[in-house]
């Protein structure tokens, strides 16, 4: 349980014992603890004098230890696959120390190569053991994937030939040649399962390959199907009043829905509509409201879109976001689902192909407004060259990692006297929201707003100019280099129309960085071509009752992605964090639809002592016991004066919104809503309280910048130079690796 908070300890000091009690915590922290311990062993043998080209248009080089050139690719709608082909950006990604060691030993792919990966996937034990919990044994494992690698050897499947895989293989390495093969060979199967198999084992793997068959979404909306429905598409970049008439559409409708992206901007439309004397209720995961009497409008997330009522006018927000890993699966379920008589769809150009792809499949009416900027934007010819006493009145900051907004936050202040308003992931959108209002009140005092890329999306900023503090963020895996597409996103904030700041700027703290953002801003569009898919709660069941009762819930979720076949316009959304949630509750005993319910529930897994929460309420509805949020959460009685105790307040609000998330669901359990609501409220007027207050300073006298300067550092100007190379270079950047680190490890005191 939590304890009372005082100015000597935390309010979350508890949870080191609740992470002792929970094996399977300790065993995900442990994981990751060898994995950067690995990295950074691994990070030492890289080979110095490896090269690799950043941009063919200039003569610089960089250390492989750090980045690798990337070509941006696009995909082949006729055959399906990558083609290699660069678009008319080129930028860096940089690699974690494992991935760099991956591609310098990588092989070039050769004609030996296909059999070399055939007779791999013909021996491999967990190729054999997958295939067998699908329904084919090991005997007739055996004979089929003989018969299936003499097939792909003559090249009779075209899907599997020797230059899909070696396109697979150049795009994401052996990982990627074996998913392809044991897809392909899972089909093969199928399609001559008569040969090897006996009618209960044909039954048994047909069922299952039936199931997870998502080919025809479409087909999943039969009512949608039946209606005679216009889609219209409004196109153009940030500020130029897609969105707005989309919007003016919805208000004059009988009936319709808004479908956005955030809570943050359902709230806003709630609002807006509400302002107007248009009543409309407000529908997100974690919570409801309902307008008393006749109701013609719903604002709501795109994930509790109501896919069952029939409706006017539909307006379905930021629709590129249909390609999205994570979360693409919703706005494909609205795009295709909604039972609505015009839908009005608000993105970005790189989505016009596939949503006139998929118009035509359903044989919906198209039709495409292209919009441009309302107010011009303007890249800067020169940067602020590493100096925050440049900054002034109106400019946005952005940067991504936490402390290093704050660390920012401090400096402009010191250089500067203006005071900034903070924004970023991890804070309440209701706190984003009021950070927001204060930058854009010219009597409040908060000049400056420094922030990360949550600014691209939700919020209403009066944006004078937008500073690209880096161009660098941390994907969860390892830090990259934003897409021309985010660029656009976010410099795009900068000038609104009918404002005091009309016209836009956009640089950036560093001359490399300005110049990476100004090839952004004039990249070609690069279309996006697939939309997500994930399979709903009966899809689950009806897969779950084909296998053995020990198989665990994770592992079902394994075995749907290995059999889920699907065409070329969509693909399947990431099933990684299920699977971790999965794990983490499989202990407690639940129907497969409710556990399902609870792996889908909108959890930071990377959350530790959220993840432990959700473990707790797994728990107590196993036992169905009600469960009483103010019995396990105490906020503290003052705002944190530290940003350890900050970052835990923040915590604090996932757990109460993960209460009310599963309170919608389970309202059996989840009893204590209206104490939630009160508590969610009291922790998001804390955290504003401590963004106002807190004063926040570095150990260390120097601020020093951990990205890599990848336009301007070291020249490897010939092969002659390795040996320079390695000791300028590769060392070099040891030494730039070890204070990044030093950086992100570095406390910050009030």
């Amino acid at each position: 349980m939590w304890t009372k908070f005082n100015k000597h300890s935390s309010f979350f000091h508890w949870h080191k014992s609740l992470i002792s009690r929970n094996p399977s915590i300790q065993y995900h922290t442990a994981s990751i603890e060898r994995t950067l311990d690995r990295s950074r062993l691994l990070s030492k043998r890289v080979p110095s004098n490896r090269i690799a080209s950043i941009d063919p248009s200039t003569t610089r080089h960089f250390s492989t230890s750090a980045i690798f050139y990337r070509a941006q690719t696009y995909s082949n709608r006729e055959s399906g696959y990558a083609d290699r082909r660069a678009r008319n950006l080129q930028y860096p990604e940089e690699l974690s120390p494992l991935q760099t060691l991956a591609r310098l030993h990588r092989k070039e792919w050769d004609d030996s190569m296909l059999k070399e990966h055939l007779a791999q996937f013909q021996r491999n034990g967990n190729i054999r053991k997958q295939c067998g919990e699908v329904g084919i044994p090991p005997s007739v494992f055996k004979l089929a994937v003989q018969d299936f690698v003499k097939a792909v050897e003559n090249g009779d499947l075209p899907k599997c030939g020797n230059e899909v895989l070696e396109n697979a293989y150049e795009e994401s390495g052996v990982v990627r040649v074996r998913k392809l093969l044991l897809s392909s060979f899972l089909e093969y199967a199928q399609l001559n399962m008569s040969k090897y198999m006996s009618e209960e084992q044909i039954q048994t793997f047909s069922s299952l390959r039936q199931i997870s068959d998502l080919r025809f979404p479409a087909d999943w909306y039969a009512k949608a199907r039946q209606m005679n429905r216009k889609v219209i598409l409004h196109v153009g970049p940030t500020n130029s009043g897609k969105t707005y008439n989309a919007l003016r559409r919805l208000e004059s409708a009988e009936n319709g829905i808004y479908c956005g992206p955030l809570r943050l901007l359902a709230h806003e439309i709630y609002e807006r509509m509400n302002a107007k004397g248009i009543p409309c209720n407000l529908v997100t995961g974690e919570e409801r409201r309902e307008i008393s009497g006749q109701v013609r409008l719903v604002s709501s997330t795109v994930e509790m879109a109501n896919m069952k009522k029939t409706l006017d006018v539909a307006v379905i927000d930021e629709i590129q976001m249909i390609g999205d890993p994570e979360r693409g699966w919703a706005w494909t379920q609205a795009l295709l689902g909604l039972q609505a008589h015009e839908i009005h769809l608000c993105g970005d150009p790189s989505v016009i192909p596939l949503v006139k792809e998929l118009c035509e499949n359903v044989n919906d009416e198209l039709e495409i407004k292209e919009y441009k900027r309302l107010s011009p934007l303007i890249t800067s010819n020169k940067s602020l060259y590493n100096e925050f006493r440049h900054i002034r009145p109106g400019d946005a900051v952005v940067t991504f990692s936490r402390y290093q907004i704050f660390a920012v936050k401090r400096m402009i202040e010191k250089a500067t006297g203006l005071q900034c308003a903070v924004v970023y992931g991890g804070l309440p959108p209701e706190t984003r929201s009021q950070q927001a209002k204060l930058f854009n009140d010219p009597n409040s005092g908060y000049d400056v707003i420094v922030a990360s890329d949550a600014i691209g999306m939700g919020l209403n900023l009066n944006v004078k100019r937008i500073v690209f503090e880096t161009v660098k963020k941390f994907d969860g895996k390892s830090h990259r280099y934003l897409t021309p597409s985010q660029i656009k996103q976010i410099a795009g904030r900068a000038g609104r129309f009918g404002t005091a700041h009309e016209v836009g700027e956009v640089t950036a703290m560093e001359d490399g960085d300005l110049r990476y953002v100004t090839k952004a801003l004039n990249a070609a569009v690069t279309h996006i071509d697939v939309a997500g898919l994930q399979p709903n709660a009966e899809m689950v069941e009806l897969f779950a009752h084909q296998l053995s009762e020990n198989v665990s819930f994770s592992q079902l979720l394994q075995k749907f992605e290995d059999l889920a076949q699907v065409d070329g316009q969509y693909f399947l959304c990431n099933f990684r964090d299920l699977k971790i949630i999965a794990d983490q509750i499989q202990p407690v005993e639940m129907s497969i639809a409710d556990r399902y319910a609870f792996v889908t529930s909108p959890v930071n897994t990377s959350d530790v002592l959220v993840m432990a929460y959700l473990t707790k309420f797994a728990q107590m509805y196993g036992k169905k016991e009600p469960c009483h949020l103010e019995s396990l959460v105490r906020l503290p009685e003052q705002a944190p004066t530290t940003p350890e105790v900050l970052k835990e307040l923040e915590s604090a609000h996932r757990v109460i919104m993960l209460y009310l998330w599963l309170s919608y669901r389970f309202p059996d359990v989840f009893v204590s809503v209206e104490n939630a609501i009160e508590t969610k409220a009291r922790c998001e007027s804390l955290i504003h309280e401590s963004l106002q207050t807190i004063q926040f300073s570095r150990k260390r006298t120097k601020f020093s910048r951990s990205k890599t300067r990848h336009m301007e550092d070291i020249a490897l100007q010939s092969s002659s130079d390795y040996g320079n190379a390695k000791r300028k270079g590769f060392n070099g950047a040891e030494r730039r690796e070890r204070r990044r680190r030093n950086d992100d490890q570095q406390l910050y005191t009030a």
